[in-house]
């Protein structure tokens, strides 16, 4: 009888206890979303680097120089990256004329695609066929280019002070003739009454350095973590395991053993992975004769984006596609390649899936994951629900942990006769 009363608190108490820290770590979550991403990325970055740390100790090397020496390279790596990237950033007029650009191929292209001189002409027979539903995805794009009214007055102030090449107005004016939501109608030049071009005085004047602190500001605390993490020595597990009840000390330390070898081994083999598919990209498109600093963006953005399931490659493709609609003469460094960007930017994009299905994947990802497709693809798309970009490239870690969790706690359960 003492027995089932003892047995009675420790449940309650046990219970209360996850209920009490759910609730806690639910709130702590809420509170400080903004830095949730930041400290998940730096323990993920451990997770990647205990190879290193490893590899660097055999060799004679302290831990804490380690971990220093890597923290550097990390720090180098991110500093040149960011560097590029912001580099590669549009301006905010070279923003606008990018669109108005954009716009202009688009809709040049979607008439040629339809066989019509104008949207009121007739078309060949896809026109026939689907027109109307083409249309309509025409009409929500040119929605999306369009200029907002702020946007038309920072516009015309480039204008006002002569900031806008000869061939971008074209482009402008192009437009306003026979897109389905054509951008607003830009005005004349105007000057002041001393006979001066007015000052502009609505266009942004924010320096891409600012603009690169302001996007890492929140990031501050990824380097704390990627430090305390790998200096840790089991403490945090520790802690974890002596919270535990003894009954199931075994089946939670099982637990966490396979969880830290499944995820490190995935996470490096698809940063590995990744790198490669960006880096052929990069590479692919020097060759078709892209600008260094495109193909740089463009090689990042489809290595990211590799990561995800499905979506990765389409994602990669598409940001070359929309490059290659607006970039306008290209020199192809070799003689065989294709001179028509559009069929330049899909033969390199087909040629890194190729190596990363043929070759990439087998050798550098292996078995690391093994997930049936169709959930790989509901927990990509919740992913995108929950946390948009972010929450599609961790969703399928997140998936890795509670199958290895759940599988782990299954089997250990049966085998000490917890559940029959």
């Amino acid at each position: 009888m003492r027995n089932n009363e003892r047995l009675n608190r420790s449940r309650i108490f046990y219970f209360s206890l996850f209920v009490f820290f759910l609730i806690v770590f639910g709130y702590l979550l809420v509170a400080l979303q903004d830095l949730v991403l930041p400290v998940l990325m730096g323990t993920l970055a451990a997770y990647i680097s205990l190879p290193g740390i490893n590899y660097l100790r055999r060799k004679g090397i302290p831990k804490a120089f380690a971990i220093i020496i890597l923290l550097g390279a990390f720090s180098f790596l991110v500093f040149v990256l960011g560097q590029r990237i912001v580099s590669a950033l549009p301006s905010d007029k070279e923003e606008l004329e990018l669109r108005i650009q954009l716009q202009y191929k688009l809709n040049e292209n979607f008439l040629a695609f339809l066989g019509k001189e104008n949207l009121s002409s007739k078309g060949n027979i896809i026109d026939d066929l689907v027109g109307d539903e083409l249309n309509q995805i025409f009409k929500s794009v040119n929605s999306f280019l369009a200029f907002d009214k702020n946007e038309v007055t920072e516009f015309q102030n480039y204008i006002d002070n002569s900031l806008i090449s000869e061939r971008v107005l074209f482009f402008y004016s192009n437009n306003l003739k026979h897109p389905i939501l054509p951008a607003p109608e830009i005005e004349e030049k105007k000057t002041t009454d001393s006979g001066m071009l007015p000052l502009v005085t609505s266009v942004k004047s924010t320096s891409k350095i600012a603009i690169f602190l302001n996007a890492i500001s929140s990031w501050v605390i990824l380097p704390f973590v990627f430090i305390f993490i790998l200096i840790d020595e089991g403490e945090i597990k520790n802690f974890f395991l002596g919270i535990v009840p003894n009954r199931y000390f075994e089946m939670t330390f099982a637990a966490f053993s396979n969880v830290d070898k499944a995820i490190g081994n995935y996470l490096r083999g698809t940063l590995l992975q990744s790198s490669l598919v960006g880096l052929t990209i990069f590479l692919g498109l020097l060759f078709i004769g892209f600008k260094i600093q495109a193909a740089i963006l463009i090689g990042i953005i489809a290595g990211i984006s590799n990561a995800i399931p499905f979506l990765g490659p389409i994602i990669g493709l598409g940001t070359g596609v929309l490059y290659a609609m607006i970039v306008e003469g290209i020199d192809p460094i070799l003689p065989f390649m294709p001179d028509n960007p559009l069929v330049g930017v899909l033969i390199v994009v087909l040629t890194a899936q190729f190596l990363d299905n043929a070759v990439f994947q087998p050798l550098v990802l292996g078995k690391a994951v093994n997930l049936h497709p169709l959930v790989v693809v509901i927990g990509v798309t919740g992913g995108s629900i929950i946390a948009g970009f972010w929450g599609m490239l961790l969703a399928i870690p997140t998936i890795v942990i509670f199958k290895v969790v759940i599988s782990t706690l299954y089997r250990q359960a049966k085998e000490y006769y917890i559940i029959y």
